[in-house]
């Protein structure tokens, strides 16, 4: 299956990410495209400043990002997306659709949605990031750090649980 890899450069920075599913490279780009600051690896990225590049291809072993020859496999091996992915993000912020199909009627069971078609892992991303709200790269980050940590816990269990860690950790209004 087909993962993102994912670079961010502003002269003389750049940020690469490697074998990103839908959802984690669409909490980017909807921020990315919202024109909003992202902060990733303890820097600040702003598209309008910086570039982004997203290319769709194989997952990228490990052993093989070693020594900067991460961003040279994934440009040989995979595809530049990155028109496209931004293009449906934007559309699908201006249609409203960020969002609609994960909020639709529950599934049937032994179907993906109901009534629809399966969604592919980058538009899945994108609504997923969009119910996830205007923070969703730290909620996203948040909600997996639960998820490690407690066995057990149903998905919306972990995300409300993390949710209220963020809301604990944040100062008060004021």
């Amino acid at each position: 299956m087909p993962v993102y890899h994912l670079e961010i450069r502003k002269f003389p920075k750049a940020l690469t990410r490697f074998n990103q599913s839908g959802p984690q490279l669409g909490a980017v780009v909807l921020q990315w495209v919202q024109e909003k600051i992202i902060d990733l690896d303890d820097q600040k990225w702003n598209p309008l400043e910086a570039t982004i590049t997203i290319l769709q291809g194989p997952p990228i072993p490990v052993e093989n990002l070693s020594m900067g020859r991460g961003w040279r496999t994934a440009l040989r091996d995979g595809e530049d997306v990155t028109e496209r992915v931004l293009a449906e993000a934007r559309q699908a912020l201006a249609d409203g659709s960020v969002g609609q199909s994960l909020s639709a009627a529950p599934a049937q069971p032994g179907s993906a949605t109901a009534g629809a078609q399966p969604l592919d892992p980058l538009t899945l991303g994108v609504e997923l990031a969009g119910l996830l709200g205007p923070d969703a790269s730290e909620l996203l980050a948040a909600w997996r750090a639960v998820a490690r940590r407690s066995n057990g816990l149903s998905p919306s269990e972990s995300l409300a649980l993390a949710e209220r860690e963020l809301r604990s950790s944040e100062p008060p209004p004021g």
